[in-house]
């Protein structure tokens, strides 16, 4: 190999892959081979979480400017990564669980718990309530009104769906997560942070937009079939 310096193309510039691999620690400074995997996996998924909070800025955006399509667009990215990022740390597996507790102790007190991405993700979903909330007032609706009448306000409707799936597929990633942390340590344990790993199965209760799942019930109710079933 020529000791002449390596001139960067200007893909290498633009994606700036020396600093990206930088951030990884170096072959000399693993604890074990396996925490460059750990470590890469994690820093990919808060890159997912990163664009995940651009789109939900863009759905705000939108649904306050009443370009309903537009935000049904950002809300179809959401989702498609919340369905890729299980996958993403399934690769978590490939590490025994020995070489996971070795990892582990290396993070010191640090903990997915901490994760700045998936906090902010906690904190701007619900935030989308307000603005959906606003679009049915302008048109005199409810939720279960809305799906009533889904044909009449299609783009709403197909818009609400979208919503709804953005909270479901983010409870099914937490639930994924946790079989995870089931897997590489136990749920009979403690975090880092002297958590009860167990503590971790009540936030995947936790609901963005509960007014949109009541609204389901709400409809079961009021079509008959919850205690009378039979063709509508």
């Amino acid at each position: 190999m020529s000791n002449e310096q390596h001139k960067l193309t200007d893909y290498e510039k633009y994606i700036r892959t020396e600093e990206l691999f930088s951030l990884q620690k170096k072959e000399d400074e693993l604890f074990c081979p396996d925490e460059l995997t750990f470590q890469t996996i994690h820093q990919i998924s808060e890159l997912h979480f990163k664009l995940i909070i651009q789109s939900i800025h863009s759905v705000d955006q939108h649904m306050k400017s009443k370009e309903l399509t537009k935000a049904t667009h950002h809300l179809e990215r959401i989702n498609g990564h919340l369905t890729h990022l299980p996958s993403v740390f399934d690769m978590v597996k490939v590490i025994s669980p020995r070489d996971y507790h070795t990892i582990r102790l290396a993070l010191g007190r640090g903990s997915g718990q901490d994760s700045p991405g998936f906090n902010e993700i906690l904190r701007l979903g619900p935030t989308l309530w307000a603005p959906f909330k606003a679009l049915l007032d302008e048109q005199l609706l409810t939720p279960l009104e809305l799906h009533k009448d889904a044909n009449k306000h299609i783009e709403l409707f197909v818009l609400m769906q979208e919503l709804i799936r953005f909270d479901e597929k983010f409870q099914v990633f937490r639930h994924l997560h946790i079989q995870l942390v089931r897997r590489m340590i136990g749920m009979n344990t403690k975090s880092l942070k002297g958590v009860p790993a167990q503590a971790l199965e009540k936030g995947v209760r936790f609901e963005f937009f509960p007014e949109l799942w009541q609204a389901i019930c709400d409809l079961t109710d009021w079509t008959g079939s919850s205690y009378n079933p039979k063709p509508l």
